[in-house]
């Protein structure tokens, strides 16, 4: 009976799984733009070499310097929470458990 019911109702749940399958695949590809911290690596060898030719003061150095070891600190917090999480969840994915719900 489950095969019959999953034909019958392939029209709807068909497209239903493709937007899905889309929308997984952006917030994919949107983690990984905001997990790349290559581009703020480059940004600050950028800011030292225009320190270095006299192009930018010190004091706006600083500040720029202390923005991009921010957002590097901030990239590695999401990284490691997003490791935790993977962790986690295959911890509870291994093994049985069993929820008795006695004590809650």
């Amino acid at each position: 009976m489950l095969l019959i019911d999953d034909i019958l109702l392939l029209p709807i749940t068909g497209p239903i799984a493709g937007v899905r399958w889309v929308l997984k695949q952006i917030q994919t590809m949107a983690d990984n733009e905001l997990m790349n911290d290559q581009v703020w690596k480059e940004r600050l060898i950028e800011l030292q070499m225009k320190l270095e030719l006299g192009e930018v003061s010190e004091e706006d150095y600083a500040a720029e310097e202390k923005e991009i070891f921010q957002r590097l600190r901030e990239i590695r917090q999401a990284r490691e929470e997003m490791a935790r999480q993977y962790a986690a969840d295959e911890e509870d994915d291994q093994g049985i458990s069993i929820h008795t719900g006695y004590g809650e």
